[in-house]
C-alpha cells in the first residue's frame, strides 16, 4: 500500500469531525485514490481536545475513511518517522498549520495545508457547543459518535474547564499585548520510580503531572523548579543538592501545547536514586501525590496533563 502512486495522506485533529472536514478529505481523495486519516495527537481528554484519539477515528470510520492514530511526538523528524511509515513519499495534507510549519522542509513529497478557516470554525462552534449550544457542523454519524462517548458528567466536566479557560484568557484580555507566561516542572527520580503529582485544580483536574508551577517574578527557574517541588510534594531539596542530582534540562515551548496560552516551561530532571527521604505529602494545588514505576509512568500517556507525557518519555525512554 506504502508504494502506490495513488495513497495520499492526511493528518490532523478532529474535535469533532466536521462536515468541513468531510469535504475537504473528499476533495483531497479525488478520484480513485486512497486516502489514509492520521490523527495526529494521542492528548488526554480535555476542553480543548474532547474526543480521544481513538474516538476522533471511530467518526472518521463511521463515514467511510481509513484511519489510523499515531502517538504526539516532541520533534518535527519523530513527526515524519511517523508518517514516512503509514505512507512513504506520499502526498500529505495537514489540518494543523503548526504540523505544516514544522514538516515543510522535511517532507519530502507534495505537502498542502488545508484552509485554516476549517479549523477556527470548529473550534468556534465547539466553544459554542461546550456553552450549551448543539453542534452544528457535523452529521449524523459524527453526531451519534459524541453521544456515545461523552455521558453528562464528562460533558459537565469538560464544559466548567472551557468556562475556566474563558475567563482565564478574558483576564488577560486588558493586557498591552499577549501574554507570555514561564512555568516549572521537575521530574524527580529514585530508583525505578517517579514522582507524580495528581492535579487538584482546572485545568486538567483529576489528571496526573509533574510537579510545578508558575514563575514568581523575583525567582530564577531553577528556584522556581525547587520552590514548587516543596510546595506540592513537600520534597525539599538545597540548590547544592539539586544540583548535585540533576541530570538533565529542557524548555518546551511549542506553542499550542497549554490551552492556557503561550506558556513555556523549563524542566528539570533530578535523579534522588539512594537518598533518605520523608513521606511526602500531597500540598498546595495538588489532590494526591504518588511514586510510580517508570514503566508504569511510560504508560499514563492518556491520564497525564497537556504535554507532561512528553516530558516523562523525553528524559525516561533513554534512562529507563
Amino acid at each position: 500500500m506504502t508504494k502506490s502512486a495513488s495513497l495520499r495522506l492526511a493528518v490532523g485533529r478532529f474535535h469533532p469531525l466536521s462536515d468541513d472536514h468531510v469535504r475537504a478529505l473528499e476533495d483531497w481523495r479525488g478520484e480513485g485514490n486512497l486516502i489514509v486519516v492520521v490523527v495526529g495527537a494521542h492528548m488526554p481528554r480535555s476542553s480543548r481536545y474532547p474526543f480521544t484519539a481513538e474516538e476522533q477515528v471511530v467518526m472518521l470510520q463511521s463515514v467511510g475513511f481509513e484511519a489510523v492514530a499515531i502517538e504526539d511526538a516532541l520533534l518535527p523528524a519523530e513527526r515524519v518517522v511517523q508518517l514516512t511509515a503509514i505512507g512513504e513519499n506520499a502526498p500529505l495534507l495537514s489540518f494543523d498549520a503548526g504540523y505544516g510549519d514544522e514538516l515543510q522542509g522535511l517532507w519530502v513529497s507534495e505537502l498542502t495545508l488545508a484552509d485554516p478557516e476549517i479549523s477556527q470554525k470548529t473550534a468556534v462552534q465547539r466553544a459554542a457547543w461546550l456553552n450549551g449550544d448543539t453542534f452544528i457542523d457535523v452529521g449524523e454519524q459524527v453526531r451519534r459518535v459524541m453521544d456515545r462517548v461523552l455521558d453528562a458528567d464528562t460533558y459537565r466536566a469538560l464544559a466548567e474547564e472551557h468556562a475556566y479557560i474563558e475567563a482565564y484568557h478574558q483576564s488577560w484580555s486588558v493586557a498591552p499585548y499577549p501574554p507570555v507566561h514561564v512555568t516549572v516542572d521537575a521530574l524527580i527520580r529514585k530508583d525505578d520510580r517517579v514522582l507524580l503529582i495528581k492535579r487538584g485544580g482546572l485545568p486538567g483536574r483529576g489528571q496526573w503531572a509533574l510537579p510545578g508551577g508558575f514563575l514568581d517574578p523575583h525567582e530564577t527557574v531553577f528556584a522556581a523548579a525547587l520552590r514548587e517541588l516543596q510546595e506540592e510534594t513537600g520534597l525539599s531539596l538545597s540548590e547544592r543538592q539539586a544540583l548535585q542530582r540533576l541530570k538533565g534540562q529542557r524548555v518546551f515551548d511549542q506553542p499550542e501545547r497549554s490551552a492556557r496560552g503561550r506558556t513555556i516551561s523549563h524542566v528539570f530532571y533530578f535523579d534522588l536514586s539512594g537518598m533518605d527521604l520523608p513521606a511526602l505529602e500531597a500540598g498546595d494545588d495538588a489532590a494526591a501525590l504518588k511514586w510510580t514505576g517508570v514503566d508504569c509512568a511510560l504508560k499514563m500517556r492518556a491520564h497525564m496533563f497537556e504535554d507532561h507525557y512528553l516530558m516523562l518519555h523525553h528524559f525516561l525512554s533513554t534512562d529507563a
